[in-house]
This record gives structure tokens, sequence and C-alpha cells, in this order.
């Protein structure tokens, strides 16, 4: 309804202008306009740039009707409106105060006003206006140029009646009818988009793997393997090609498959690691790629098909291996575990928050072992680092699996979150009974490395090595399921907030509208719809920080090595060139940088599925090889820095 009376004075005037003399149309538009503002100001409400932009131009329209001849008027005064409320427009956007903010800005709250991307919509919808005001400037000057007789008053002329009236006003009804439907369609279907992503399924229990049968063919496989450790798939006895296929389920019961069909030697041997496939799901020699090559092909019944990033099930993961050849076949079941045997896993408490503990299964009462804190990103909780400590434990290091943030208020937003946090889980691990304090080490991805520099930079931690995997450069602003958070930091040091640099989300806004569009089409065809970050923080890496130089974390005030690893295809934010300004601003010989092609956001330190590298609706990037390969040099990368610089024992 504020919308309709903002241009009260402009449809006043339209309905008289045509119907009564021209200096009472404009005498009449000019009082309705100077009440449409009185009352504004009376309602205490913020002044707005079409209600004084609206009465600048009825007073100049006034003085024109005085000064003009009518048979001028008759020509040109409609264009000349319609120019002036196009100025109007113009001069709002220039000055950063599009109407359309005006109006939208009382109908929402006062966190969803402040946000960028509400900013750049309502931006976007008054582009729309001024478009529309600009075509309606042009249409109505059709007339006297094309011919100069022509009048706005001619009610038998064709082209008068067409570009002075009806195509203009029907332009404007578009615009109103647009404006009016678009925030409700917009909500609405962003709630559809954002169901698509919220929570998740149930875990599922993995079912009974077929029972192994053998006629003929033997798959040489370890009955039990670690996630971080190869595949090194060997069928013998081919008497031809072997038509392979390799399944198991995730955590929440979907269904991962891979094949291929591999040429065999003449011996009869097929070793994954050195046949190409003639076909299948991987391409070249890999005795990983039944693993990484995987496929989501099913989900339990009654469960949404659309693939996510694979998460391993319950210990331990079954994964069936079935070759065939000519008339030769064998069906064989081996697990893969995240902790190699006689591994403890503790569970402990930080704050409220649960970690996990991981132990060598050979630490004996009275050792003092180097150890590492592994931290994740924002999405909460310590279990997303359970893999990785269990796997660093089964090397020889004292593991633990930390938590920051938990995941319920990860989920609602990152925001304000203490940087004391990171120290007490590092003073927890230093502490144990079984770690040497001198020897503690850290590794943490995304988020958890932008909190774990800052601490570090702040003096809160002191790790005698840090792995940091897809990190910032900056500390950025608060974020939540809305977008970024107004004037918000995401940490806080010693109570108080740290400087943050600015995440101008609107420049997420297309993608937001063209999802929106899209979002019954993925579900029918059972695609993700997907949101890639990634440009929004290169938006706020662009502003530079010279207004908050502070934001920049300053990595040379970090003492020990840092093993930096990225991919060239990371779709949530720039950590390859966040990552290039860290070790820059160091230049130590001793840290390293890995970047690896084709990888994404999340590099995992082991071999599991990569097709969907996605999840909650976030785009991670990254391609299926590529990941591959990132996978498979993370674990040795990350394992040989840390033995390195905090003296652990090398073990495989």
């Amino acid at each position: 309804m504020a919308f309709v009376v903002g241009f009260l004075p402009w449809i006043v005037y339209w309905v008289l202008v045509g119907n009564v003399p021209f200096q009472l149309a404009v005498l009449v538009a000019v009082p309705v306009s100077g009440l449409a503002l009185l009352v504004g100001r009376l309602r205490r409400l913020p002044g707005r740039t079409l209600d004084t932009g609206t009465l600048v131009v009825f007073v100049v329209l006034a003085v024109l009707a005085f000064v003009v001849p009518d048979d001028v008027l008759e020509r040109w005064l409609q264009p000349l409106g319609n120019a002036g409320l196009l100025a109007v427009v113009l001069v709002g956007l220039a000055v950063g105060r599009p109407f359309v903010l005006d109006y939208a800005t009382p109908t929402v709250d006062a966190v969803t006003a402040r946000t960028d991307g509400f900013r750049a919509i309502t931006t976007a919808m008054t582009w729309l206006w001024a478009g529309l005001f600009a075509v309606m400037t042009l249409l109505s000057a059709i007339p006297p140029v094309v011919d100069g007789s022509a009048t706005m008053l001619d009610s038998t002329d064709t082209l008068s009646i067409l570009c002075y009236w009806v195509a203009p006003f029907v332009l404007l009804g578009l615009g109103g009818t647009i404006s009016g439907a678009f925030p409700p369609w917009f909500a609405s279907r962003s709630t559809e988009v954002d169901a698509r992503s919220a929570g998740g399924p149930a875990p599922v229990a993995q079912g009974a793997p077929p029972p192994d049968a053998s006629d003929g063919l033997e798959i040489d496989l370890a009955a039990d393997r670690r996630h971080d450790e190869p595949f090194d798939l060997v069928v013998r006895g081919a008497d031809g090609p072997v038509e392979l296929e390799v399944e198991g389920t995730d955590l929440v019961g979907r269904i991962w498959r891979s094949r291929a069909t591999l040429p065999a030697g003449a011996d009869g041997v097929v070793d994954a690691d050195r046949a190409t496939p003639t076909g299948g799901d991987w391409d070249a020699p890999d005795g990983d790629a039944p693993i990484w090559a995987m496929r989501c092909v099913g989900a339990p019944d009654g469960a949404d098909p659309t693939p996510s990033m694979f998460l391993p099930p319950a210990e331990p993961w079954q994964v069936t291996v079935r070759a065939r050849s000519g008339g030769r076949s064998e069906t064989r079941t081996v697990r893969r575990h995240s902790a190699g045997p006689g591994v403890r896993i503790e569970t402990v408490h930080l704050g409220g928050r649960v970690a996990h503990l991981a132990l060598p299964a050979d630490a004996a009462a009275g050792d003092r072992l180097a150890a590492v804190a592994c931290f994740g990103g924002s999405e909460g909780g310590s279990d997303s680092q359970l893999g990785l400590a269990s796997a660093l434990a089964s090397r020889g290091l004292v593991a633990l699996a930390a938590s920051w943030i938990t995941e319920e208020d990860a989920a609602r937003s990152v925001q304000e979150v203490p940087l004391e946090r990171f120290a007490e889980a590092v003073d927890l691990l230093a502490g144990h009974a079984a770690v040497d304090p001198a020897r503690v080490g850290a590794t943490a991805i995304s988020r958890g490395s932008e909190g774990i520099l800052a601490a570090s930079v702040a003096g809160l931690v002191h790790p005698t090595a840090l792995v940091l995997i897809s990190p910032s450069s900056v500390t950025w602003q608060a974020i939540g399921g809305g977008g970024e958070v107004p004037g918000t930091p995401s940490w806080t040091l010693r109570g108080a907030p740290l400087p943050w640099q600015p995440l101008p989300s609107g420049v997420l806004m297309t993608q937001l509208v063209r999802n929106a569009i899209g979002v019954r089409r993925d579900a029918a065809a059972h695609r993700p719809t997907l949101l890639r970050l990634r440009p929004a923080y290169e938006a706020g890496l662009a502003r530079g920080t010279g207004d908050r130089p502070e934001a920049a974390i300053t990595a040379e005030d970090v003492p020990c090595p840092l093993l930096v690893l990225t991919g060239d295809d990371d779709a949530l934010w720039p950590s390859g060139p966040m990552a290039r300004t860290l070790l820059a601003r160091r230049a130590r010989v001793d840290d390293q940088h890995h970047a690896f092609p084709g990888a994404g956001h999340l590099i995992r330190c082991a071999l599991l599925p990569t097709e969907a590298p996605w999840t909650g609706g976030i785009a991670f990037g990254g391609t299926r090889p590529g990941l591959a390969a990132a996978q498979k040099e993370s674990t040795d990368l990350v394992t040989a820095f840390l033995v390195q610089y905090t003296g652990a024992a090398a073990r495989a």
C-alpha cells in the first residue's frame, strides 16, 4: 500500500492532465505531493527520495505550465513528466537511496533491512523501475518527434493514443505487478530452496552384505584397511576382460556404486593400478578409483534420491566387490575403518561442547607423545574431524577432534565466537598425560583455519606446526542462514569484537533468483539446488582492507611453520589466493603450499567417493578426479609435516 501512496501524486496528475487544463493538473499535483511528504514527516518516517523528488518535479512542471505555450505543452508535457520521474529514480540510485529500499524497509525486520542482500534486491527492483520509466519517456517522445503536430489530447490519432497513453501505462502496470508479485514469490520459492537443504536424513544402519562367493576368479584385496589407506584392487584368474562392480552405502543409507571393464593380462591378472579401463566410471589406471569413482545410485525407500556429499557409515564401512570374466566370478566384501586396530577413542568435553580424543594403539603409561588438535569448519561440532583424528592416531599422534562451535549454533550463525575456545582445546590436549606439551600441532579447515590463525596471532595458542586446509587471510563478518549478520563479527577476543571484513552477500542475488526459478525443476530431476558463495567472498576481498586493515590476519606473527592445502576449483571462497596472501606476508622457507588442480573447498584426508561435492545447498567445488588426487596426497602430506615439526615417530 505504501508503494501505491508513493505514486499517488502521479496517479492524480495522469488522471487530470488529459482532462483538465495543464495548469490545473499540476497545481493539484503539487499540494498532493507536498501532503504525501508531510504525512511521512508526521509519521516520523525517514525521508523518501520518491516523495521529495516528486514534489520537486511537480514544482518545475507547474512553472513550465505557466510560462510555456499550451501548444508546446500538448506535445511535450507528458515526456517531460516521465523524464522527471526517471530523474528522481536515477538520483536516488546515485546517492545510494533507491526508492524501493525506502518503501521495503518498514516491511522487514531491522536485521534483514541492514543486509547487503536486501539492499541488492531493492536496488535491482529500483533499476527495473528506472528502465520502465526510461522506456515510458522514449515512447511518449515518439509522437512529437515523428509527427510535429501530434499532441497528447488527440483522441483520433493512433500514434498519440498508443505512445502517450496506452503503451506507457501498460508498462507502468507491468512494473506494479512485478513489484507486488516478486517479493512473495521469491520468499515462497526461497523457502522451497531452504527446505531442500535443511537438516538431512537420519542415519541408516548398513544391511548385511551378500555372502562371499567364488567361481574361478580371485579378488586379491585386504579384508580390513583404513579410510586413509589405498584400495589396491587386483583380480586373478581372468580369461578375458573383467567386469568390475564396487558398492557400499553411506551414513544415511544411500547406495554408492562404481563400475568399469578392465583388460586382463596374458597371465589372467587385472591390477586396477595398471589397467586402463575400456569403459566405466574412470578412464585411467588407478587402484583407488573403484572407491573414489563411486556414484550415488539409490536411496532408501521414501528418501530423497538427490545425491549429497558422501559420509562414511558407522564402523566399519562394508564395501562389496563383484568381478566377472567370461564364466568366472567372485563376490567379496571388505571392511574399511577410520582407525587402525587398537586406537582408542575417548569422548571429552570442552565448555559444554563434545570432542573426541584418539590415542595411538601402542601408547603406554608414561609415554609423552606428539599431538595434534583438529578443528573443523562452519559445519560445527567435532564429528567432521573424527576421521582425520583417527587416521593421525593410527599414524602415531595423539589427536583431538575438537569443536569450536556446536552444530546447533553453527546452523543458526557463526557470530561472536570466542577465540579462547581454540585455546581451550589445545590446552586440554597439551595437558593430557600421554602428550608432550612442547610438541602439539593443529589442523583446521575453512572457518576453523580462520579462527586458529587468529588465535595464534593473538598468542592464545602456540602450536609447533599448523596445517591449514582452504584457509582465509582475513577475519570475516558474521554469517548466518540468511546471509551476513549486519554489524557483527565472527570472532571475539577477551570479550571484545574482533575486526571483520564485510561480506557483500548482495552479489549472490542473481544466483538466489536463478535458484528460486529452477528449484522445482531441480527437485523433479533429483538435482541439488546449489549456492556458490565464492563471488561474495571475492567481492569482499576486492574491497580491500583499507578501511579495516586490522581485519587482515597478520600471519607473520604466527611463529610455527605452516602447511597449506587448497584446491583451485574452490566454490565456497577463494582459498588459493587467500593462502598465497598469507604466505607472502610470512616469506618463510619452512612453509609449504600445495594447490591441487581440480580440487574444491573440502579436501579430505581419506579415500572416499568424490561425487557430489556439496552439502546443505552449498557447493564446495572440485572435479571427481581432482578431488581424488587431493585425497590421495593430503594424508601423507599432513602426516609428514606433523612428524617433521612435532617430532612424532613416523608410522604408516
